[in-house]
């Protein structure tokens, strides 16, 4: 089963992979988490769901690739496009394939690989991006959009799902 969540920034996505991740065995996978330092948002961390290992992905600061206001470690993405390939649980979980993870080739490449494996997925998507891999997995996938009034319900009927 494939499955793909969508919605604007700050809706809820990570909060329910997170759900999904706590309440299924079995699940391999990262969520992209936000950094605050004295509540300001100073960028991004990439949370490995089985080690519980963190890398940054973004930071606010100057230098090459950039989206928005920050500065996209490529060497992360990376790394974690790696772990994707290996990953062999029950369930994969990607948060999120938006526009800082697809700037790195190797995850795209990685992602497009997981996309034709059988293997069970949660994907976030970055909610207006046209980027081709996003496209796809919109199309390919069965996509929830979540909001404020929804997401607690379709975090429930996404464990049902994948529970089986």
């Amino acid at each position: 089963m494939k499955i793909a969540v969508t919605g604007r920034p700050g809706i809820g996505k990570t909060t329910l992979c997170m759900k999904v991740f706590k309440s299924l065995d079995g699940v391999e996978g990262f969520v992209t988490v936000e950094v605050r330092e004295k509540g300001r948002r100073i960028g991004f961390k990439l949370h490995d769901l089985k080690s519980g290992e963190d890398i940054w992905l973004a930071k606010v600061g100057k230098g090459y690739p950039k989206v928005g206001k920050y500065i996209v470690f490529l060497e992360s993405i990376d790394r974690f496009a790696e772990r994707l390939k290996s990953y062999n649980g029950n369930l994969v979980i990607v948060d999120e394939v938006g526009p800082m993870e697809l700037k790195s080739e190797r995850f795209v490449r990685a992602m497009e690989e997981l996309i034709e494996s059988p293997k069970n997925l949660l994907v976030t998507v970055h909610y207006r991006s046209r980027h081709p891999l996003v496209e796809r997995i919109k199309r390919e996938f069965e996509l929830y959009v979540i909001d404020e009034w929804n997401r607690e319900d379709v975090a429930v009927e996404i464990i049902r799902r994948f529970r089986g």
